[in-house]
């Protein structure tokens, strides 16, 4: 007799054992068969839920070692679990075990790398900053001039809301090991007034939790003093009891509004009265996040609030720059596995910018795309080191997906204009030629990328290039890199400027760029620049026999002061015209100096844009669409899909053959859809029961449901769709329901 399964015990399995997950549940939909295998509608016995306890740390960590010693069997139950969670086998299940697990292996490999460098650029970006406070929280306390007045730090965040998180975060965690003080956030939201802000105070302060889990209104009682007695949770007595009983004597308390212009006038204006009556025995110092000004913040305070801060200013670095960093440590520097195409990049950053995203967001969305290659891409296995990735680890159907690719394709059929008809057949029928062409391009890809930033760090480096590092090397991925934009700019330099342009050139061949992480390239560049140094040398030769000359400057034809104007009377008329000022061989010397240093320039600074190159879609992600889904979701857009096209969701016959029709066979929720859609700002409810028991009702043609049963689907739909958003109660009339419109 079959052993009928809970579906409740078959989902704690599951969660228990890795290996158990089917094909289908990494995906976001798929058609649910319950003939399959799954005996969901039979009778099954309840069982009571078992009880959630927190468990202490001598307890968890008594059963820990119970558990390791238990079973001898215990590490090989673990070697297998994790050979088993290695991501999906592509290619329709023929993928090898080992592929799968070297996939994996190249993102866990890659990822922890790019993040630690992410994170020493956020903790660099605000270090001047946190530094600054540090030290004024820590020398104010013995400040004479202080008196009884709370130290407090004025912040100067900018607009951008979203970067406050990580610069108080940085805050938090510097000044609690510099001054061994208690940190406390506080946000508008999370404090709406006096109470529920002394409660997170208390709370945050003592690292305890309210015993009723939760803000809500109940007064919980604490135990914090040394005697035991039990303070309400907002009572600051309870926090000076606490301080009191610790081992360390600090007694500072450092409360941080990230927020400051959102909170109420009377809320700071109460909190930090309470603040200055505890002074003597809390050393409270507050900090202030503030977007505006001090001056407009101080305007919002009482006269004799402002009296009792003593008050320091301090500037962060834009979220911009920030961003910038990062951007090139992440996404440009020679340490990035993978390469993010420029569709992608262009979204990223139009996001941060118009929608005002914190940096971490950013962060995120760098380690989805990385995620999403190397999960779903069976080539991105190509990205391992050369030990790992052997000929028996490629598969033929690794060969044949290379044969499909867009750069294979445009690859041999540049191959075949060039007339090299045996390379190009070999690409083809060949899999050994076809492997080796790969391996080549592991090399072509390092060269291809030193070219692209090498020739970027000179461009930013000339000060010539309009706009920022982040949408140049978008561009130069898009469309490549040249030297056009910067042409004109060096042509009209004047005879003093050529020189140090010329300077920062071969001091960035010499130093490299330390953002990108990438070196300097002197041995390289010996050639390039002993002709900078002969172009250098030779205009100040020019410049110096001017001047002897008593000539004031060099001109060429390209600079402003070789043009001049000329006025021509004809016919009583008054003509202008344009005319070049006569130029010395000094000047016609420089000119040609000038074409030769912008000839020099262009040979070296060069790249094509990154779909040019052959294989480039193993090791550079361009996908949009994964992105937008997860961090930009359009909830709206699906529901009104789902709801017109059942079938695609369903995949059930009977809705399949319904083509924007209204039918029977539709799901109530779908049915009562589309009449919505029919109707006016304001839906009559008894109308709209009344259609729809005419389509499914008895009377119908299909011959549906009875009246109470169909009351009952009614309603049940008509929550499902204020549930989505679609209706919600109308104060005009009691027997209607109203419209809601999704943003879009």
């Amino acid at each position: 007799m079959a052993k009928v399964t809970s579906p409740f015990t078959m989902a704690e399995t599951q969660d228990n054992n890795p290996a158990l997950f089917e094909e289908d549940d990494h995906r976001a939909v798929y058609i649910f068969n319950p003939s399959a295998g799954h005996n969901t509608f039979q009778p099954q016995e309840k069982t009571r839920p078992i009880k959630k306890r927190r468990v202490s740390n001598k307890r968890a960590s008594a059963s820990a070692a119970d558990h390791a010693g238990a079973a001898p069997g215990a590490e090989g139950e673990t070697q297998t679990t994790t050979t088993a969670a290695v991501f999906s086998q592509l290619f329709g299940g023929k993928e090898s075990v080992e592929a799968a697990g070297l996939r994996k292996q190249v993102f866990d490999t890659a990822w922890p790398i790019l993040e630690g460098r992410i994170k020493n650029v956020l903790r660099e970006a605000n270090r001047t900053t946190l530094e600054d406070v540090s030290s004024f929280i820590r020398h104010a306390e013995g400040d004479a001039t202080r008196g009884t007045r709370i130290p407090a730090g004025f912040i100067i965040t900018g607009p951008n809301i979203a970067s406050q998180d990580l610069l108080f975060e940085q805050l938090s965690e510097a000044l609690g090991k510099a001054i061994q003080a208690r940190f406390v956030r506080l946000r508008a939201a999370g404090a709406p007034n006096l109470k529920a802000a002394l409660k997170k105070i208390i709370r945050d302060a003592t690292a305890q939790v309210s015993l009723d889990g939760g803000d809500g209104d109940e007064d919980a009682e604490v135990a914090l003093g040394r005697d035991g007695r039990k303070y309400l949770d907002y009572d600051l007595e309870g926090l000076h009891a606490f301080l009191g009983v610790q081992q360390d004597s600090s007694r500072r308390v450092i409360v941080a509004f990230e927020d400051s212009e959102a909170f109420e006038s009377s809320l700071l204006t109460d909190l930090l009265g309470l603040f200055h009556s505890w002074q003597g025995r809390i050393q409270f110092s507050v900090l202030f996040g503030i977007a505006t000004s001090v001056e407009l913040f101080q305007a919002r305070l009482l006269k004799s609030t402002a009296r009792q801060l003593f008050g320091a200013k301090f500037d962060v670095v834009q979220a911009d720059l920030v961003l910038d960093n990062v951007f090139k440590s992440a996404i440009a520097g020679t340490q990035a596995t993978l390469r993010l195409g420029p569709t992608l990049l262009g979204s990223l950053l139009e996001r941060q910018r118009d929608q005002v995203a914190g940096i971490q967001v950013f962060i995120s969305s760098i380690k989805y795309a990385y995620m999403c290659h190397f999960y779903a891409n069976p080539l991105s296995v190509l990205l391992a080191d050369e030990k790992s990735l052997t000929r028996q680890l490629l598969q033929p159907e690794h060969l044949q997906a290379v044969r499909t690719l867009d750069s294979f394709k445009a690859h041999v059929e540049a191959a075949v204009d060039a007339r090299q008809l045996n390379h190009a057949q070999s690409l083809v029928e060949d899999d050994g030629y076809l492997v080796r062409q790969m391996v080549e391009q592991r090399q072509k890809k390092q060269d291809y990328l030193m070219q692209l930033l090498r020739s970027l760090h000179l461009l930013t480096s000339m000060d010539l290039v309009p706009g920022r590092f982040t949408d140049l090397y978008v561009a130069a991925l898009a469309g490549g890199l040249d030297l056009t934009p910067t042409i004109d700019g060096i042509k009209r330099l004047g005879a003093d400027d050529v020189p140090a342009l010329i300077n920062r050139l071969i001091t960035a061949i010499q130093t490299g760029s330390p953002d990108l992480d990438l070196p300097g390239w002197e041995d390289e560049a010996e050639e390039l620049i002993s002709s900078l140094c002969e172009i250098r040398d030779e205009i100040e030769a020019l410049a110096e026999q001017a001047q002897e000359k008593g000539q004031q400057a060099l001109k060429s034809k390209f600079t402003a002061q070789s043009k001049v104007l000329r006025t021509t009377v004809i016919a009583q008329k008054v003509q202008l015209s344009q005319d070049t000022a006569k130029l010395t061989d000094e000047d016609k010397a420089f000119g040609k100096a000038i074409d030769a240093l912008v000839d020099l320039l262009t040979h070296h600074i060069h790249s094509d844009p990154v779909d040019s190159l052959f294989l480039h879609e193993a090791w550079a992600y361009d996908a949009e669409a994964p992105y937008r889904d997860v961090f930009v979701p359009r909830p709206g857009t699906t529901f009104e899909r789902a709801l017109t096209r059942p079938h695609a969701y369903l995949g059930c016959e009977c809705c399949s053959k319904v083509n924007g029709t209204l039918s029977a066979t539709l799901p109530t929720t779908c049915i009562l859809y589309q009449l919505y859609l029919e109707t006016g700002s304001l839906v009559n409810v008894a109308d709209l029961w009344s259609a729809y028991y005419a389509l499914v009702g008895e009377d119908s043609e299909d011959g549906g449901l009875g009246e109470r049963e169909a009351l009952v689907q009614f309603y049940r739909g008509l929550a499902e769709l204020r549930l989505m958003g679609f209706v919600k109660n109308s104060k005009k009339k009691a027997d209607h329901v109203a419209k809601v419109k999704w943003l879009r």
